[in-house]
């Protein structure tokens, strides 16, 4: 995946959506990393879905002990900013839309101490490129 986090953060994205099944601890390590590497805003997206909407057949195996949550997928939604702190802090366990207005001139102010695409990429040493093969 290295790969194409490069190609993302070559093509200049200001803001990435990045969709998981729940924004659990790791997801959002992954998805603040992103922002840093990539100094854009990322919409970390978690699904959400009650247990009640778990066919009977596997609600019935789906045991949830007292004051465990009644979510399967908890949500964990967030929004990161460039400089991988949260603008909106991750909601779980409740469906709400996350609303925020985001300051676009914070990229280049963060590309101004690291810029992956940039002072950071190297081109004397290795170069990045797209090639297309007919298969034929």
């Amino acid at each position: 995946m290295p790969l194409a986090r490069m190609a993302m953060h070559n093509s200049g994205e200001h803001i990435h959506v990045a969709v998981w099944p729940t924004v659990h601890e790791l997801h959002q390590l992954a998805s603040r990393h992103y922002a840093f590497e990539g100094r854009c805003f990322v919409l970390a997206v978690g699904l959400m879905m009650p247990t009640e909407d778990l066919p009977r057949e596997l609600r019935d195996g789906a045991t949830l002990r007292p004051g465990e949550s009644q979510w399967i997928e908890r949500g964990g939604s967030a929004i990161i900013g460039p400089d991988a702190r949260y603008v909106l802090d991750p909601v779980f366990d409740r469906e709400e839309l996350l609303v925020s207005d985001l300051d676009l001139t914070q990229i280049d102010r963060e590309k101004m101490t690291f810029d992956v695409s940039g002072h950071y990429a190297r081109p004397d040493l290795f170069r990045f490129e797209r090639k297309y093969t007919d298969a034929k």
